[in-house]
């Protein structure tokens, strides 16, 4: 059953870290929820969440069940926690439209957040995905019994990538561990793949049949409705490409640096990165 939509506001406060860039203001993010941003949503009884605002003002937001705001959950930084039977999704509402537009005319998208599992049962569960009319995808643990060797589905028979199901991880994430996970579909540069902490640890898939144009964003869930334990501190996507055309990635790179010096995690970051040491 779902609860707690709420309308939605204009994207753009400043974060707080030392450095200009901003999601909302250097980019046109689709969604973007933020649990550092406590103006945007509401808690009710029991830490669990009444309400919650996408900051870029484009989607009404629900819940299966009550998701929580969990205190202190990294570093002394809110997260927001589901416990393997909620989940938040777009939904209906004060005339926005039910689905979030994830690609643009040529298919571009992209998508990062900042997430730790702590339970897994299903190899299809889930920190995020989409479903629509038309190719679809999710960012999926590819195992049980509490591991998350990661995959990124493409939709089976529909699959985005001819002859590959799916696009495989090469490193897992660490249980109780927060990371920063990003998904690229670049159809300027013909690239599919994914980063961990900002390293890229998938294979680079090409990129033969576009991502459906409306689909519903759903987080801590499948495609279906197989969900996931554990925190999400901030979440957005993007109908762009992911830096200046090419296989250019300089935004995801931004971005990286933007959640790891937010969040007090950059010593996940390699010495290589860009932004290792300076937030962009």
């Amino acid at each position: 059953m779902l609860g707690g939509v709420t309308g939605s506001f204009k994207a753009g406060r400043r974060a707080t870290i030392k450095g200009s860039w901003d999601p909302g203001i250097d980019l046109t993010p689709q969604l973007w929820i933020d649990a550092s941003d406590t103006s945007s949503y509401v808690v009710g009884s029991g830490n669990n969440l009444s309400s919650l605002t996408d900051k870029t003002g484009n989607n009404t937001l629900g819940f299966t069940s009550t998701p929580q705001r969990a205190h202190n959950a990294i570093g002394f930084m809110p997260a927001f926690y589901a416990n393997g039977s909620e989940s938040i999704q777009t939904v209906d509402g004060t005339g926005n439209p039910a689905n979030a537009t994830i690609t643009d005319g040529y298919g571009n998208h992209w998508a990062i957040g900042l997430v730790r599992f702590d339970g897994v049962n299903a190899s299809k569960d889930s920190f995020w995905s989409f479903e629509g009319t038309g190719r679809t995808y999710a960012y999926s643990a590819g195992a049980t019994n509490n591991t998350f060797p990661g995959e990124i589905d493409y939709d089976g028979g529909n699959t985005i990538s001819n002859g590959i199901a799916k696009n495989e991880f090469t490193v897992n994430l660490s249980r109780y561990t927060f990371a920063i996970v990003s998904i690229i579909f670049n159809k300027a540069g013909d690239q599919i793949f994914g980063r961990i902490n900002g390293t890229t640890r998938t294979s680079i898939d090409d990129y033969d049949n576009n991502l459906a144009s409306i689909a519903q964003a759903r987080l801590f869930r499948n495609r279906s409705n197989v969900r996931i334990q554990g925190y999400i501190a901030e979440y957005f996507h993007v109908a762009d490409v992911p830096g200046t055309g090419g296989t250019d990635i300089s935004d995801v790179e931004k971005a990286e640096g933007y959640l790891a010096h937010k969040w007090g995690v950059t010593g996940s970051l390699p010495n290589s990165h860009p932004y290792k040491t300076s937030a962009p």
